[in-house]
């Protein structure tokens, strides 16, 4: 085998085979630190290979990366269904991760002589097509960015509160464009030096920012509100599978469940919470039932003086259902009605099966312990759509979640450093939290070893403001604008410029 083809396949094995650990998967484990060296080589056997050769095993390499770690992933009892399901969503997904590599392996060459600039015009091809998946896809975030780019400290994700997930886009795929700079120059110290010196200040002013951030911020000795966040652990310990509750439309015993949930709020009250926040498909109803639970919801708030954050989805006879979260004063008033958004699934799969998706808004209240917003599970994933709720000025954030696959660790918690609210998760089939609004956990429970369902936190009652509602999308945008002038650019017939 020739010396070109063994690189080529050791990059292509290291690349893609690195890349599996990025995903929460059934066959490997996660190893976040691999976003931040795998496109490294995925990078560096895009571009040293002929352009459509490259190309076409970019594409290869992704779609078998995602297959091959994702596969299995969502349990369903239908096997034909489930793998149909596990090959659609994995292969959409490597498309679009392969996205931005193809179009970088074409217009690259156009900059190699450009120095420290040619590496750039990775991150701003992967930030910008990133970004536009993001504005309404199949997936959380477009492309997962979010969950993928969130690991490091808690001091050094402070700078998610200035442009979002796209700061930590940019500057990864960044990283791997800079890294191959110094590949494509021996690594040879007179020629990289700029480059490493720019990119160590830029990180360094970011950590320090972090620093400062976190250290004149500090939540600890703010006034709190003891917030109960309660799952209804299967009696069995065997976790519903959510795919059943769509296709069977499985509806909940009614008077046991009530008599479960007034249970847990009866316990929560005794214990000094004020704020009580149940999971997600706390009732599954058909439409008929709604009036009288929602009573049987309200009885239970005023009885136990608590505001209660309850769910509920029902199944329509005529047409989709809805799923639902209540928020319920001491008094037994409904103080907000908000209906899922973002609903997991595509088409005949999932939620979108049976639920019909609510209006794009974030309610939120104010009450004597912050102004409180609500949201379901997938919601949180929607940076965009969250950012309603920082201008709004939401000090906490109840989102209930009923996790599918299950959940070991904070799902959305980069969120609160985005926004400046703090979040309480209840978490059915998995891991339940609550963090303050700079990411801190404050609590956390998990379903296979809770005793009782029920997660106690101090909660702040105030957020603090971020500059990203201000700014928004910002980076993403400017992204798109160096994306559409990167594709226009026609170097010079003369040579280097």
């Amino acid at each position: 085998m020739k010396k070109p083809t063994i690189i080529s396949l050791l990059l292509f094995v290291l690349g893609f085979g690195g890349f599996m650990f990025t995903r929460t998967s059934t066959l490997v484990p996660l190893i976040p630190v691999a976003i931040l060296i795998a496109p490294v080589f995925i990078l560096r056997f895009s571009r040293t290979l002929p352009a459509s050769k490259g190309i076409l095993l970019t594409l290869l390499g992704f779609l078998l990366s995602f297959n091959v770690a994702l596969w299995g992933l969502f349990k369903f009892d239908d096997v034909a269904m489930m793998n149909t399901y596990s090959l659609i969503r994995s292969s959409m997904l490597a498309i679009v991760w392969f996205m931005p590599y193809m179009v970088d392996r074409l217009i690259h060459p156009k900059f190699a002589d450009r120095e420290i600039w040619s590496s750039l015009t990775f991150p701003v091809v992967l930030t910008a097509m990133f970004f536009l998946s993001s504005l309404e896809g199949p997936f959380d975030d477009g492309s997962g960015t979010l969950g993928s780019f969130s690991f490091g400290h808690l001091t050094f994700q402070q700078a998610y509160s200035l442009f979002g997930v796209w700061t930590y886009v940019f500057l990864y795929s960044w990283f791997h464009a800079i890294v191959n700079y110094w590949w494509e120059r021996g690594f040879e110290w007179r020629y990289i030096k700029w480059s490493a010196i720019i990119y160590a200040g830029i990180i360094s002013s970011i950590w320090i920012y972090g620093y400062v951030k976190t250290t004149a911020f500090a939540s600890a000795g703010l006034d709190t509100v003891k917030v109960a966040a309660v799952v209804l652990l299967p009696e069995d310990g065997q976790a519903v599978r959510m795919e059943r509750i769509f296709n069977q439309k499985v509806t909940s015993p009614m008077a046991t469940t009530i008599k479960r949930i007034d249970s847990q709020v009866q316990q929560a009250a005794n214990q000094g919470a004020k704020i009580v926040s149940f999971q997600e498909f706390a009732m599954t109803i058909q439409d008929k039932d709604e009036s009288a639970l929602v009573q049987q919801y309200q009885k239970i708030a005023e009885d136990h003086n608590v505001y209660l954050s309850i769910t509920y989805a029902y199944f329509g006879r005529e047409e989709k259902g809805e799923n639902k979260h209540l928020f319920i004063s001491p008094d037994g008033e409904i103080l907000l009605d908000y209906t899922k958004r973002y609903l997991l699934g595509f088409g005949p799969f999932g939620e979108t099966a049976v639920f019909k998706k609510g209006p794009e808004v974030i309610q939120s209240v104010d009450t004597p312990y912050g102004r409180i917003g609500l949201s379901i599970c997938r919601d949180m994933s929607f940076t965009s759509y969250l950012r309603q709720a920082a201008r709004a000025d939401v000090d906490i954030m109840l989102s209930p979640a009923y996790d599918w696959p299950k959940s070991s660790g904070p799902y959305y918690l980069l969120s609160t450093i985005n926004n400046g609210f703090s979040l309480v998760r209840p978490t059915y089939n998995g891991y339940s939290y609550a963090a303050d609004y700079h990411g801190k956990i404050l609590a956390h429970m998990e379903s296979d070893t809770a005793k009782d369902g029920i997660m106690y936190a101090e909660v702040p009652t105030k957020g603090i403001k971020t500059l990203y509602p201000i700014v928004g999308e910002g980076l993403g945008w400017l992204s798109v604008i160096g994306l559409m002038g990167l594709l226009l650019y026609r170097p010079s017939k003369k040579g280097k410029t």
